[in-house]
């Protein structure tokens, strides 16, 4: 498999490390589909974490869509409407149903950046590979991060721009800057400005451009570390959520070609994803999650969803017309 994956890879004109070959995309087409059934069979599994990975996917997908223009665009239809399906299988009646895990609210137009991460940590490090493994130690210094995106919630129940004032315990940790923040911390501390984005509190954009290039360049050091020290396997759920959270403000560093072989490599035939592919029980960065009988994990198998999806816009809207 890994080395079909590869000559597919290697077989047509790169741009920034995806190839734009219809072989790949197909490929990846195919990932995104049989993860989306594999989710809609198992939904009454499946959590709300599963969930909004799904919601991230069809907002993106949705944005892959050129109105009819692209040759991928029967494809991005076919797709929206199969995530619709999956979603409908996963409504609930709860705060966090009704106010985030809504696609419209998530979709826009991503636009991808080139070389616009700090350079500096873009270099692998023993000592930022030690800080993720401290994150078990530090987890429970932190608010419960579902009470801090309710706080965001209550704030903006009309989705009309507004002054957002963040609960103090959720602002000093997740809004200011602390060097021990790493792992599933960063990426929360990510999510919760892109809540706020996404439901209108008032943020200019040139600071919400300032805080998301701080902590996904944080977060790039991890995933590059990480990689260099051959651990992804460790710690492949928190890598997921890593290049998702970051490759959706369109940081193209997360988006290697490398990393998409690994990723289609580690899916399941049924189509889902484990938490991690090493043994779960040595592993040391462990998140809560849903574990199903066949070794899946419900909230790693949302994410896969949502990271091939972006995959698959990036190569869409790459600026280079794929031709059959």
């Amino acid at each position: 498999m890994l080395k079909t994956l590869h000559l597919l890879i290697c077989s047509s004109v790169v741009l920034q490390g995806i190839t734009l070959d219809p072989k790949l995309i197909t490929t990846i087409r195919y990932g995104i589909d049989r993860n989306l059934k594999y989710i809609y069979q198992h939904s009454e599994k499946m959590n709300e974490d599963c969930w909004f990975g799904i919601v991230l996917a069809t907002a993106i997908i949705r944005d892959a869509y050129q109105n009819g223009t692209h040759v991928m665009d029967n494809s991005s239809m076919k797709l929206t409407e199969i995530s619709q399906e999956v979603l409908k299988k996963g409504q609930h009646k709860t705060w966090l149903s009704k106010s985030i895990l809504d696609p419209n609210i998530w979709q826009r137009n991503l636009k991808y950046k080139y070389n616009a991460l700090d350079p500096l940590k873009k270099r692998p490090s023993l000592r930022i590979l030690k800080n993720i493994y401290r994150y078990q130690n530090l987890s429970d210094e932190y608010p419960n991060s579902d009470f801090c995106l309710q706080n965001i919630v209550n704030l903006t129940k009309s989705l009309t721009p507004v002054e957002c004032y963040i609960n103090e315990d959720c602002r000093k940790k997740y809004y200011e800057y602390d060097r021990r923040a790493s792992a599933y911390i960063l990426t929360h501390k990510l999510l919760l400005l892109q809540l706020a984005r996404a439901r209108h509190c008032i943020i200019s954009d040139r600071e919400y451009e300032t805080e998301t290039r701080k902590i996904c360049s944080l977060i790039f050091g991890e995933v590059i570390s990480a990689d260099y020290f051959d651990v992804l396997d460790d710690m492949f759920d928190l890598f997921l959520e890593e290049v998702l959270l970051c490759g959706y403000e369109g940081y193209i560093d997360f988006l290697k070609s490398k990393w998409l072989i690994y990723i289609l490599k580690s899916q399941k035939k049924s189509g889902c994803f484990p938490a991690s592919l090493g043994d779960p029980l040595k592993s040391r960065i462990k998140r809560d999650t849903n574990i199903l009988p066949d070794g899946c994990a419900d909230h790693t198998t949302g994410l896969g969803a949502a990271v091939l999806s972006l995959y698959y816009n990036f190569i869409i809207k790459g600026n280079v017309s794929i031709k059959i």
